[in-house]
């Protein structure tokens, strides 16, 4: 596309520049000998981040940013499948290599994808075929150099050559388990030894389900290549040390999509086990506001409220995987902008926020634990405060001090009520009244599969199915009653769902407000059951498991995923209540 009139309408076409600067670059183009694209960049009409989006946008080639995670997503092992010399002629640079229906294809970051030349040479020296990505020239220049600098420190080591057939051929294993996994929306991979063979299974929707078996002996140089993928990024997963647990992570780009993967390796009487946690960061961009979290609108408006307040601690709570690190992500991206300094302390970063959103890293090993960060983030001139988790009372007391000192402070707790995290902060040993006077509120929440949008289809619960929900009689009565106003549904399973009927997951909320009434049981040391039963008298808001019912007669999710959401000793409100409550705008809070 370095045709002056094509790129240059096309810049034209999306008001990137104007026709004055497009004159001024075809004026100067001849004198700097160099493509109208750069030219509008060295004149500084246009950066090249805003010419690369736009071509991949125009031209239907993913645009990856190399320095996103400090180029970690280069793979080392490519090193010699290409020479230096190519890469530099041709200022390409490999990322990833995949066997695709039994044909190798080796992805290319180029700053021109139009450089027919440059993959036609590449096709021919390896026999792989050539898939582009967009990215800068400057970061190409900067991945050539880090990658031809890794061979050289590795050159010592021939044991794991990748001139040999069998590295080639696990490094294209290994690949392809990372791509279908990706490709299923899985969230983790987990390789198991057993007594005969090993199992590979993906999670998928909080669900494992077993993908292949293989036999035993093939799968130690498969947990090696993991190793050194593993210590890739500062960790040293140590390929010798077998009966000892290891962790580390590595980051790839992978169908134009930039993924972060956690490696832990663990020993088992068989083996050692491997689990690959997938951190995909373009689909989590997707979810970067409330709004994507599909929230009944009355605990969204409520929620809102209080996350636009300008001190005190908002908690989100449930057990792991429940989606607490993705809604305090969303709110504190609902809240962001240029006149507020949020800090954030995680373990690990897992969403790579916006601008104005400064993310660090625990480094336990380091002394930097969450009590210390909190310490300096304070010296920090912070507005908000996010912390990964509290853990224990050193960090619960450091964030009360941060709210009681003017700040609004998120972080997640592992409890299975809202009012429980409440309590749980008393346990540790916070004094109830400061305390009341600093927990703003407290979300509590779990995922459940979606009904699956190819094969759901309505159908008819009987008595039986909804007895094992452990629901009121009266609110069964009412289900199977009205069952022709609900949309109840169940898949069936197909080819998008593998077979399960579900696809997806949804959120199931139930916020706790503390409010004066809620400030005195607390006060009072209340139990969470009391605070969380009480607090129904107070809230017009739908507690966990009255939300989950309104998703399954919605048609989102099934009577069978309900059961996973705890039910509480309360007594359910009709079912048009909870219609009602869900729906509810409040007036006042």
């Amino acid at each position: 596309m370095d045709h002056k009139g094509k790129l240059g309408d096309l810049l034209l076409e999306n008001k990137i520049i104007t026709q004055a600067q497009l004159f001024e670059a075809l004026a100067q183009q001849g004198e700097l000998g160099l493509p109208i694209g750069e030219t509008l960049i060295y004149l500084d009409h246009i950066s090249e981040h805003q010419l690369l989006t736009l071509l991949s946008e125009h031209l239907q080639i993913d645009y990856i940013n190399l320095s996103e995670n400090n180029f970690q997503v280069i793979d080392c092992s490519l090193a010699t499948i290409l020479s230096e010399g190519i890469c530099q002629s041709h200022r390409i640079l490999p990322v990833f290599l995949l066997e695709v229906d039994q044909e190798k294809e080796i992805t290319l970051a180029m700053s021109n994808p139009l450089d027919e030349s440059a993959c036609n040479e590449v096709e021919k020296l390896t026999g792989y075929r050539t898939t582009p990505v967009l990215t800068t020239a400057s970061h190409i220049e900067e991945g050539i150099r880090r990658l031809f600098q890794s061979v050289e420190t590795q050159e010592a080591d021939t044991d794991d050559g990748i001139s040999s057939r069998l590295e080639i051929d696990r490094i294209l294993y290994v690949n392809r388990m990372l791509a279908q996994a990706i490709q299923l929306k899985a969230s983790d991979i987990h390789i198991e030894p057993h007594a005969t063979e090993a199992h590979v299974r993906y999670r998928i929707d909080g669900v494992l389900h077993l993908i292949e078996t293989q036999q035993l002996e093939e799968m130690p140089p498969v947990v090696s290549r993991f190793k050194v993928m593993g210590s890739e990024h500062r960790a040293s997963m140590n390929l010798d040390k077998k009966n000892i647990p290891h962790d580390g992570s590595f980051a790839r780009v992978i169908g134009g999509h930039s993924v972060d993967f956690r490696v832990s390796t663990f020993p088992t009487i068989y083996g050692e086990k491997v689990v690959v946690r997938i951190l995909d960061r373009s689909s989590r961009a997707a979810i970067n506001t409330l709004s994507h979290l599909m929230m009944a609108p009355a605990t969204m408006h409520s929620f809102l409220h209080y996350i636009k307040q300008p001190n005190g601690i908002i908690i989100a709570t449930g057990p792991a995987g429940s989606g607490k690190t993705t809604t305090l992500h969303a709110a504190i991206n609902e809240i962001n902008n240029v006149g507020l300094n949020i800090v954030t302390v995680e373990d690990p970063v897992e969403y790579h926020a916006p601008d104005f959103i400064n993310q660090s890293n625990l480094l336990p090993q380091a002394g930097f634990t969450y009590p210390r960060a909190l310490r300096s983030i304070l010296r920090q001139d912070p507005d908000v405060i996010l912390i990964g988790e509290i853990r224990d009372l050193e960090t619960a007391e450091v964030a009360i001090h941060a709210a009681l000192t003017g700040h609004l402070v998120f972080t997640t707790m592992h409890t299975d009520t809202a009012a429980g995290a409440v309590v749980r902060l008393v346990d540790l040993g916070i004094d109830e009244f400061i305390l009341s006077s600093t927990v703003v509120s407290s979300l509590n929440q779990r995922l459940l599969r979606k009904n699956c949008p190819d094969c759901a289809e309505k159908y008819s619960p009987n008595r039986e199915e909804l007895n094992a929900l452990r629901i009121d009689q009266q609110v069964i009565d009412e289900i199977l009653a009205n069952q022709d106003r609900y949309d109840i549904r169940k898949g069936k399973g197909c080819t998008l769902c593998r077979k399960s009927g579900y696809y997806g997951r949804h959120g199931v909320y139930e916020l706790l407000a503390v409010t004066p009434p809620i400030k005195k049981m607390i006060r009072n040391k209340e139990t969470s059951d009391v605070i969380s039963t009480k607090s129904r008298e107070f809230q017009q808001l739908n507690m966990l498991f009255e939300d989950g019912l309104r998703l399954v007669l919605s048609g989102i999710t099934t009577f069978s995923e309900l059961q996973r959401v705890p039910r509480g000793d309360y007594p359910l409100k009709s079912i048009s209540e909870i219609f009602a409550t869900a729906d509810i705008t409040l007036g006042s809070l």
